[in-house]
């Protein structure tokens, strides 16, 4: 039988006329769509600057993932307050925090690049913070973090703010290939050492006698140093060692873990809160276990036009930016990218040879 469009009803036609569209429509039903790289917004807009010249060259192909390695700069509070006891205890705040250290640094050793920045300065002004990191960081690094900080003794205030950018441009001035950088800080005392502030106004951070502009406290500083960091891809884990329940500490303490991107998830606190050497070291130990998490090198970055698709175990794993379940670029230049949320979940739990790329380099 032949159907012509006269012969059709006045609700069959549209129908009909729109099958090829509906035909068009279910070819599509179920596929997915690996990412294309463009420099006029694309699929994502950090492309174009990030840039798409230098860096991993663009490979065909099928190709497996490589962990990242981390590179973790320790932020050390050494201010005269550290010399304080836990309640309770007959330990200070800088003997806990260094046996911690000694007990929950060896394992970072050979997987990650390590180094430290203690604050303020040894042998320095209250409010000094050195220009280059106590130790650089490097693989195997451990011992010489160790020596530095038992050569060392509280003193002087807390120049947060300071500390945080010195030890953030030194990580941002590596040129580390496939690094997760991250900050470790420990602290005990809220920020200060801000010459800037009014102390007519400010909040003052302890002293019994009148308020100085450096024992101001220096939060909106120290808050934008973390933010600032966090956006360049540089998170800040951050421990509070408690002496007392300081309201205005715990609640620094708070926003500056939000403000460093990796606040503590189902504690009392978001920053990590210890009042004694175990409750340190745990910390530290939950931390070393999430630097670097779900985050891997290509060994091949597509080109402006080319194509990429990660799959994990067989499935395909849309582009994030939100972060919410797919993957997002780290950094493009050195083919780091991250897993996020579920996806991230599901990868820590198969073999690295399940996680996947397949690239397609423009023609």
């Amino acid at each position: 039988m032949i159907l012509s469009r006269r012969s059709l009803t006045q609700d069959a036609w549209p129908m009909l006329r729109a099958l090829p569209l509906l035909l068009l429509v279910c070819l599509g039903c179920g596929r997915t769509q690996p990412v294309r790289h463009s420099t006029d917004g694309g699929d994502f807009d950090d492309w174009a600057a990030r840039g798409e010249d230098g860096g991993v060259a663009c490979v065909d192909g099928r190709l497996s993932l490589l962990p990242a390695r981390p590179v973790v700069m320790l932020v050390l509070d050494r201010s005269s307050s550290m010399s304080q006891s836990f309640p309770g205890t007959g330990t200070s705040k800088w003997s806990a925090l260094r046996g911690a250290l000694h007990q929950a640094l060896p394992p970072w050793g050979s997987s990650m690049e390590l180094g430290a920045l203690i604050f303020p300065s040894v042998q320095a002004a209250a409010c000094t913070v050195g220009t280059a990191p106590d130790v650089q960081p490097a693989l195997e690094n451990v011992g010489a973090v160790l020596a530095r900080i038992d050569s060392t003794s509280p003193s002087g205030s807390t120049p947060t703010a300071i500390a945080l950018e010195r030890a953030g441009a030194s990580l941002s001035s590596r040129r580390t290939a496939g690094s997760a950088k991250a900050l470790v800080l420990a602290t005990d005392g809220a920020p200060d050492c801000n010459g800037a502030l009014d102390p007519r106004t400010c909040v003052c951070v302890g002293g019994n006698g009148p308020c100085t502009a450096v024992r101001c406290l220096d939060d909106t500083r120290s808050l934008e140093r973390l933010t600032t960091l966090a956006a360049s891809g540089i998170p800040t884990w951050v421990v509070g060692l408690r002496g007392v329940n300081d309201a205005v500490f715990v609640g620094v303490l708070n926003r500056m873990a939000d403000a460093g991107g990796r606040p503590q998830v189902g504690g009392a606190q978001r920053f990590y809160s210890a009042s004694s050497q175990q409750e340190v070291e745990s910390a530290l130990t939950t931390i070393r276990q999430q630097v670097g998490r779900c985050r891997y090198l290509t060994p091949s970055v597509p080109d402006v036009g080319g194509t990429i698709e990660l799959r994990l175990d067989g499935t395909f794993l849309p582009y994030d930016g939100a972060r919410f379940g797919g993957w997002t670029w780290i950094d493009t230049g050195n083919g780091e990218l991250e897993l996020n949320g579920e996806a991230c979940t599901r990868s820590e739990s198969l073999p690295l040879e399940a996680l996947e790329v397949v690239v397609k380099c423009a023609p």
